[in-house]
């Protein structure tokens, strides 16, 4: 047999190892980064700087954060609110922020690990005050339509309402919470039902506007959309994110947004549950 022949094997194995030395680093370079899904229109969570039209806010800090804790970057993809799961699910992006609320119908599709509570809050303009939220028993709220706040006032409406023989609060849809609170200033609903995180920093931007009436109700956690199946990642997320909380980061951040104290996790759940050991 010839000796070049004879020395192929060993060609052919070094092509092999650069080949797979290659695929090997492109894998890791390709790992660092991770597509991060935002739909910045959600303040103090997500959103875009007027001045510089950049994505900022709490959501955008934080998983800026994360990404440093797990040595990697976040590519922002903005994505429509209503397709972000279908877009984890294709794997368009594989994580997504904007305080989706973590529910057992959407845990059927992906997974949450869990980042903040908020709760439901009524409003209304500040030129017509409410003595009690059951004032509001047969009067127009307009909620955000892709929320879980629908829910709630349904709930709500059952229990203090209609138990009391008072006609059913009227849900009426928003595109979102500004369009909800634009419909009431224009006389088109009494009052809005919008989630208790976000509340602090709209009363704070139209000072003077808007009454709160009641105190938030029907909590739930919110959470960071990630693939079902990709256990390894949600522990990821959840362990940096745990860090963050314990050495006071986490809560520097919402200091700085504003967000409310009652808001604030102490312990990082993944689909409400502890982080599996």
């Amino acid at each position: 047999m010839p000796s070049a022949w004879r020395a192929a094997p060993s060609w052919v194995a070094t092509l092999a190892l650069i080949a797979t030395l290659g695929v090997t680093h492109a894998a890791c370079a390709a790992s660092a980064t991770i597509a991060a899904g935002i739909y910045p229109s959600y303040p103090p969570l997500d959103m875009r700087d007027p001045q510089t039209d950049k994505l900022t806010g709490f959501d955008v800090d934080l998983g800026n954060a994360l990404a440093a804790k797990l040595s990697a970057r976040l590519d922002w993809v903005e994505t429509n609110y209503a397709e972000l799961i279908a877009a984890v699910k294709t794997g368009r992006i594989q994580i997504f922020f904007n305080g989706m609320s973590d529910t057992a119908e959407r845990r059927e599709q992906i997974a949450f690990v869990d980042y903040l509570r908020s709760g439901s809050q009524f409003m209304t303009m500040a030129t017509t005050p409410l003595a009690s939220p059951e004032a509001l028993c047969g009067k127009k709220i307009g909620i955000s339509r892709l929320t879980n706040m629908p829910a709630a006032l349904q709930a709500w409406s059952a229990q203090h309402c209609e138990k009391a023989g008072k006609p059913a609060a009227i849900y009426v849809p928003a595109d979102n919470s500004i369009d909800g609170r634009i419909q009431m200033k224009q006389g088109r609903t009494e009052a809005v039902l919008q989630d208790s995180l976000t509340v602090p920093r709209t009363l704070d931007q139209e000072k003077g506007k808007y009454l709160t009436v009641g105190e938030p109700f029907a909590y739930y956690e919110m959470g960071v959309g990630v693939g079902k199946q990709d256990a390894a990642l949600q522990k990821r997320i959840a362990q940096a994110l745990q860090q963050l909380i314990d050495d006071g980061t986490y809560a520097k951040m919402m200091a700085k947004w504003g967000l409310p104290a009652s808001s604030a996790l102490r312990q990082v759940t993944i689909n409400d549950a502890p982080i599996p050991k």
